[in-house]
């Protein structure tokens, strides 16, 4: 609990009032106890301020009176308020900037719990998920306790599972407090270009920023690639201390292109001839040889696919920055394994393989596709769809492909949202070579089905898109569908058929 005035002491207020009164003086209200604070009206409760936030879909000032309903005592506002708009017994501030308002309250409320904890911001299309989980789970073996907010979930002793990558800075301020109220000293953020572009997370300072890459995706949002770029940028020009770290692969030309362009910040450039990581072998996991500078080392790992390689060099720059000797980093790399949905093994069944990928852009299905390649003995099959309502211009793009590295392609629906499976599926289908045998299955349970019966000995099986997801979105309904859990269970289902 808090009082107003502690919450309110950095906001930009143009306007206030109590019912239809005009406030001269919000001094006279700086004891009035607060409970919570949410942007949510359905989430309100009794002494809660009301953050009425202009969203991508909907103008929360819509939601003021189930606010007020709720519970609200306080509402935040950045419109005008009208005298029809007044409510008894309430406060209505008008601030000038809303989202600079909300990070001020969360920052307040929760004690800015940042000052407390190196934080480390990971963004970049692909390899974000991979390069933060491998950051957290070494710095927890190297005795440092670090949490996770990103894609798979929301870690702080215990998983919490994630609705967005980035979550608001409310949501996030409240984790980060029960880190360090848990004796948590570090925290690993994914940062997604939505929450860079729509200022979710302003008010936090990172101590590392690390960027792994940029391929097509979100171009339904971001519109074009420049636009794109310029999102993720704004992480290592908006959110640094004056004692900031950058790490920056440079694994293609938009690394290379932000590194000149942060050239003023020294960063730690990574997958390039200072810091770079060479496969040597993968048959078992990835055995690694590591360029440090001068140096070079061995390393065997438990990881799966090439691209891990490119991540965990990104790890080794953050680690490599926070002031970890190579050696301590290289002896916890050992047991490191693939984080859930990226190049997970699921099963082995007679004789083939069976992996998960979370692939869902053209660059993150052909990285896998080629890691898998060279463990096929006999065929390497994928299974996968398109999201529905996204961008639409890489779905033949995931057509190409496939039809160029896999034997066999399985076209499925992945969370087809509000679109028909079988219209993304020819999208799909605009891109893939004429003479590459594809089978067209809409249901994904069916479709995992006829893939595992049909395995031979030496196969590879690939089911690409959801990863770790535990749901299909289907006309606005989430139903639950793990591609793990189904593939065991189509598994067991069939061993018991043999019987």
């Amino acid at each position: 609990m808090k009082t107003l005035g502690e919450l309110i002491k950095n906001l930009e207020i143009i306007k206030a009032y109590y019912g239809s009164q005009i406030i001269e003086n919000l001094g006279a209200y700086k004891y009035l106890k607060i409970n919570g604070i949410s942007e949510n009206s359905k989430e309100v409760k009794k002494r809660y301020i009301f953050v009425a936030r202009r969203g991508t879909t909907f103008n929360g000032e819509i939601f003021i009176e189930e606010a007020i309903r709720n519970g609200a005592v306080v509402i935040l506002r950045e419109s005008q308020i009208n005298s029809y708009e007044t409510y008894p017994g309430v406060i209505q501030i008008q601030v000038k900037n809303i989202k600079k308002a909300l990070s001020s309250l969360a920052l307040n409320f929760y004690e800015n719990p940042q000052e407390k904890l190196i934080l480390i911001g990971v963004t970049g299309t692909n390899g974000k998920t991979s390069v933060s989980y491998f950051t957290k789970t070494l710095l927890n073996s190297l005795g440092l306790k670090c949490g996770y907010i990103g894609t798979l979930f929301y870690e702080i002793d215990k998983i919490i599972p994630s609705l967005e990558t980035t979550p608001s800075i409310l949501r996030i301020t409240s984790l980060l407090k029960e880190m360090t109220e848990k004796g948590f000293k570090a925290c690993v953020i994914e940062v997604s270009s939505h929450a860079l572009h729509q200022e979710r997370i302003l008010g936090l300072l990172f101590d590392v920023v690390t960027f792994t890459n940029l391929s097509r995706d979100h171009l339904d949002y971001h519109k074009d690639m420049e636009s794109y770029y310029q999102a993720k940028k704004k992480l290592f020009i908006n959110y640094l201390k004056s004692s900031t770290k950058a790490v920056i692969s440079l694994e293609n030309e938009y690394g290379k292109r932000l590194a000149e362009e942060l050239k003023y910040l020294s960063p730690f450039l990574v997958n390039s001839n200072e810091i770079k990581t060479e496969v040597l072998d993968k048959k078992n996991g990835l055995t690694l040889k590591i360029k440090i500078r001068n140096k070079e080392y061995k390393v065997s790992t438990q990881l799966f696919g090439d691209y891990q390689a490119k991540n965990l060099t990104t790890t080794l720059g953050i680690l490599l920055a926070l002031g970890y000797k190579v050696e301590e980093i290289l002896e916890a790399i050992k047991n490191l394994k693939n984080p859930v949905g990226r190049l997970e093994l699921v099963a082995d069944y007679k004789g083939a393989k069976i992996f998960v990928d979370y692939a869902h852009t053209p660059t993150a299905l052909e990285e896998a596709l080629k890691s898998l390649n060279s463990l096929k003995e006999n065929k390497l099959i994928v299974v996968f769809g398109c999201g529905g309502n996204r961008d639409k211009g890489k779905r033949p793009l995931m057509g190409k492909v496939a039809s160029s590295l896999a034997d066999e392609i399985i076209l499925t629906s992945d969370n087809p949202r509000f679109e028909d499976p079988l219209k993304i599926i020819e999208d799909i289908k605009k891109g893939i070579n004429s003479s590459k045998p594809y089978k067209i299955i809409p249901d994904r349970r069916e479709a995992l089905k006829f893939s595992i019966k049909n395995l031979q000995k030496g196969d590879i099986l690939l089911v690409a898109g959801k990863g770790h997801e535990t749901y299909q979105e289907i006309k606005g309904k989430k139903y639950p569908f793990s591609d793990q859990e189904e593939i065991l269970k189509i598994i067991r289902s069939e061993k018991s058929n043999e019987y």
